[in-house]
């Protein structure tokens, strides 16, 4: 629900009637308040009386298995992953026969399902029948194929042969369909992810030292460790400050990026935050000086963290992958744009040019007020979702 949270209003002011589904191993975090107008349906994660395998059986379920089945093995993908494309159809199929979710359709006319991932919960989308309109949204992890191990994602020609509509949130996203789907061409639709922002821009005045902030997991694909490298260089470049790095965000690797900053040299402050709830990132923006966010990420869709920043007015360097190019770069005057795998010193010298750049070289919140401000992005994504199949 959290998600899908920036959509839901303007949702409810196009249907009658909205029901929300989630697909969440952990659910300790609670719920969000939901607004008047949007029930909860259940967890799909949750395993239930009628997940039996005898709905594969049934006529209805049995002839869309096979309609799958048939494009798996037209675009050459069954016989590489038989398995996976089997247990994924049930999860698909278990879903979409759920008695909450049955009910749900048979109890209104005129609906439309609404997939915010293409994994998860919204594996059953396709599955559905009786329905007038499917929408799949795609990010990142549920679109490009060749991030997985496996290096599969489930269903996708049949996922899309079904849909009516299909969202992505980057231009890159959306080349990246019509050149591996031809399933998905004519449904493909712009739709980026969007952010609050303040109602303006903190002013704070300069400090003597330049704060950089990053935030993220501390894994392999986000190269935190990259980050520390580069922040070590900067102090040792013509021209720079002393400087402060906070990072948010905890992960794996959390333990060996402390164990390395003990070696950070004279003139670099290191404060690893670790897990923050993300109200503190907003607040930490709002009550201090933030010179230059950055972004070392191996794959991304389009980053909610560089919305973030760039909401708050902070330039960013960061590496072009993914939709990153999108929303970061000197042309669109929100900071610089790394190669997609930048060495350290590269990192330290963009950071440097962002930092030593002369007042109004950037200006970040422009393009968010243009493209990521939510209360647009929220209104146009439900439109789309509204329009579907008519």
């Amino acid at each position: 629900m959290v998600f899908v949270q920036k959509e839901i209003d303007d949702l409810v002011a196009l249907f009658d009637d909205v029901v929300v589904f989630c697909h969440a191993r952990d659910t300790s975090a609670g719920m969000v308040e939901l607004p008047d107008g949007v029930r909860y349906g259940g967890n799909l994660f949750e395993p239930a009386p009628e997940d039996a395998p005898r709905r594969l059986l049934e006529w209805g379920p049995a002839w869309l298995f096979l309609v799958a089945a048939w494009e798996e093995l037209r675009s050459g993908r069954l016989f590489r992953h038989p398995v996976l494309f089997v247990l994924s159809s049930k999860v698909g199929i278990t879903q979409a026969h759920r008695t909450a979710v049955r009910e749900a359709i048979a109890g209104a006319d005129d609906v439309v399902a609404y997939g915010f991932w293409a994994m998860g919960g919204g594996l059953g989308v396709p599955w559905l029948r009786g329905i007038r309109a499917r929408v799949t949204r795609t990010h990142g992890y549920d679109l490009y194929e060749e991030r997985m191990s496996s290096g599969y994602l489930p269903f996708r020609p049949f996922m899309y042969r079904r849909a009516d509509r299909v969202l992505t949130i980057s231009e890159d996203g959306s080349q990246y369909l019509r050149r591996n789907y031809r399933q998905s061409r004519g449904k493909i639709a712009l739709s980026r992810l969007g952010v609050y922002g303040p109602e303006r821009a903190p002013r704070h005045p300069s400090n003597p030292f330049w704060t950089i902030v990053s935030c993220s997991s501390v894994s392999e694909l986000k190269r935190v460790g990259l980050i520390l490298e580069a922040v070590c260089l900067l102090s040792d470049l013509e021209g720079a400050r002393p400087v402060r790095w906070v990072h948010f965000g905890g992960g794996p690797l959390l333990a060996e990026i402390q164990e390395a900053v003990r070696g950070a040299p004279e003139g670099v402050t290191i404060e690893l935050r670790g897990h923050v709830d993300n109200a503190d990132v907003l607040d930490f923006y709002a009550r201090e000086r933030v010179d230059v966010f950055v972004n070392a990420s191996t794959t991304e869709g389009v980053p909610v963290s560089i919305m973030e920043a760039i909401s708050y007015g902070i330039p960013t360097v960061a590496t072009a992958v993914g939709g990153t190019p999108e929303i970061v770069g000197p042309q669109l005057r929100t900071g610089e744009l790394l190669g997609a795998d930048p060495s350290p010193k590269e990192i330290a010298e963009s950071l440097l040019a962002v930092l030593n750049a002369d007042e109004g070289t950037y200006t970040p919140r422009e393009l968010w007020e243009r493209e990521y401000d939510a209360r647009r992005t929220g209104a146009y994504a439900a439109g789309l979702v509204s329009t579907a199949g008519r």
